[in-house]
């Protein structure tokens, strides 16, 4: 098997940015005077889309509130946040590494303009071919829509990409599209179940050409 393209999520796996999150979520909710979890029960919503987490915030609300105003109201503070959001560590050197060799995607949950800000914030906006957001499918991560979608736009096909997650929603839907996961946990995901993942790693920088001939050789 011959692998073509890199594939990436972003909050977690590019980006150190779930804390981000979690005060957008703040700052968006504290006009209905609804408290959002502490930032130590925030870890179980890792992996979970803003359409669902404003179902549960919602719910808490005053009547009125709509789900769908309160994930716009979230996202215009995140995108306000975005300036304090950091690269994790190995990013640029596994960017580096495998720039002009192999494609490289991203594919993420949250929404298109989220990500291209976050992309565009950082100067990485010319390292990635495709860069799919939640808000371009059906369904979000666990589903495979996202990875489904990046692969048509890539033109590889599943067995030749190799996709980079931090929690197990995402490498659910990784493996449901086909591809090869693996698995990048952080401080927030650590207890995810990984059993499935087809390998584990610390950091992006990790990845070099023998863990690439590994996971090759032992799909073929």
């Amino acid at each position: 098997m011959t692998i073509t393209a890199l594939i990436f999520d972003m909050d977690g796996t590019l980006v150190d940015s779930e804390r981000v999150h979690w005060l957008a979520w703040e700052q968006s909710l504290a006009a209905e005077a609804v408290a959002v979890p502490d930032y130590d029960e925030f870890k179980k919503y890792v992996g979970v889309s803003d359409e669902q987490m404003a179902l549960e915030f919602s719910a808490g609300a005053p009547p009125g509130l709509n789900p769908r105003t309160l994930v716009a109201r979230k996202c215009r503070a995140y995108l306000d946040l975005v300036p304090r959001i950091e690269l994790l560590p190995g990013v640029i050197q596994i960017l580096e590494r495998w720039q002009g060799r192999l494609a490289m995607a991203v594919a993420s949950s949250s929404p298109h303009r989220e990500l291209i800000a976050l992309l565009e914030h950082h100067g990485l906006q010319d390292r990635f071919a495709e860069v799919v957001g939640g808000d371009m499918v059906a369904r979000k991560k666990p589903a495979a829509d996202i990875y489904r979608l990046v692969l048509s736009r890539l033109g590889v096909a599943p067995s030749a990409c190799i996709a980079f997650e931090d929690s197990q929603s995402g490498i659910a839907a990784a493996k449901g599209a086909g591809l090869t996961a693996v698995a990048v946990p952080h401080a927030m995901s650590a207890d995810d179940d990984f059993s499935s993942a087809d390998l584990i790693i610390d950091t992006l920088a990790d990845f070099d050409e023998q863990l690439l001939y590994q996971l090759a050789s032992s799909n073929n």
